[in-house]
């Protein structure tokens, strides 16, 4: 007998839920189910962030737009990820390898060009931003926000590293951005190309003899654990994208696409704030790792800034943005 009453209960309560999603459906409040992968731990600030912004998104929506996180590359390398995202076979990407993404980030990448975390900000919520998120539509993205996505510092396991000359030769890990390698190749370096996911261990093989991240980066991943020499530079700040598919985007209310962009503000703001707050946390797990830290004078880091100078003529030359876009973003930096 108590079992007959179970499965009638268990069989209303079935019922229940799939007529009350036959109304919403009917009354043209279809629920959607975003599925957002990145490459990060659980740990890290992006993976933080992002359960605040699934948080917002799911109250706000009243359960209608459902958004289900991937971190540490479970849907596969950021590379993949992307591809998928484009596809639409996974709906949501944040993460690197930018110019996937629309080559006009690149922009965001010149080194030593954004001197704070503030001033990326301004670039990204100016009008310039805006049109700069705008072309990631012609390789079918929604790109919803930028923000911070760290400032970068250099560590390896040769030598301490306090002008350009102690770079000649190195074998760097990189990640697939253009930026990056033109940075390290301008700097003297040997640029090496490793996913993410696998950085520890060519770090701890010598395949690799240093890398650049930023610190909540070398901190999350471990990779004090096998480095000797750091070098607090800031080389650059990278943006911090956070997209989903177009027809995706295109396919949603009026009112659901309202709430995913609010959402992805405050996904930015949130990470923006972790990495503030978590610098000098990832700084010091660095340092008690048995990392020797040093920090350039301004004289030693003007000579990684004319080193790096043809960078900035290579990705004009190349079309990828024009002096007068440069021009443009460094006065929205400037103004006060």
């Amino acid at each position: 007998m108590k079992k007959t009453v179970c499965l009638v209960l268990c069989m209303l309560l079935v019922f229940s839920a799939v007529f009350a999603q036959g109304q919403q459906e009917a009354a043209g409040e279809k629920t959607f189910t975003l599925k957002l992968g990145h490459a990060s731990t659980t740990e890290s600030t992006r993976h933080k962030a992002l359960l605040v912004m699934e948080e917002y998104v799911e109250k706000e929506s009243d359960g209608r737009l459902q958004i289900e996180i991937y971190p540490a590359g479970t849907l596969g390398n950021e590379s993949d990820m992307i591809e998928a995202m484009k596809l639409g076979t996974q709906e949501m990407f944040v993460g690197g390898v930018f110019a996937s993404q629309t080559p006009k980030l690149e922009i965001f990448l010149m080194p030593f060009f954004f001197p704070t975390q503030a001033d990326l900000m301004k670039v990204s919520r100016s009008d310039f931003g805006a049109e700069i998120m705008a072309t990631a539509e012609e390789y079918g993205i929604k790109m919803l926000a930028v923000g911070d996505g760290g400032s970068r510092q250099i560590t390896n396991n040769v030598r301490p590293i306090k002008s350009p000359a102690d770079m000649k030769g190195l074998k760097i890990r990189t990640p697939p951005i253009e930026s990056i390698i033109k940075s390290m190749e301008a700097l003297g370096a040997n640029p090496v190309s490793i996913p993410y996911g696998d950085t520890y261990m060519a770090l701890k093989t010598g395949v690799a003899d240093g890398q650049e991240n930023p610190l909540a980066n070398i901190g999350d991943m471990k990779f004090f654990e096998v480095q000797k020499y750091m070098t607090m530079i800031d080389y650059q700040f990278h943006p911090e994208p956070i997209d989903v598919n177009l027809d995706v985007w295109n396919s949603l209310p009026s009112d659901l696409q309202e709430v995913l962009q609010a959402g992805a503000w405050i996904y930015t703001d949130e990470q923006n704030k972790l990495r503030r707050e978590l610098n000098e946390y990832y700084y010091d797990m660095i340092v008690d790792g048995g990392v020797t830290v040093y920090s350039p004078t301004d004289a030693q880091i003007q000579q990684f800034i004319d080193a790096c100078q043809p960078v900035y003529s290579y990705f004009v030359n190349k079309g990828i943005f024009t002096q007068a876009e440069l021009d443009e973003m460094r006065s929205i930096v400037n103004e006060t």
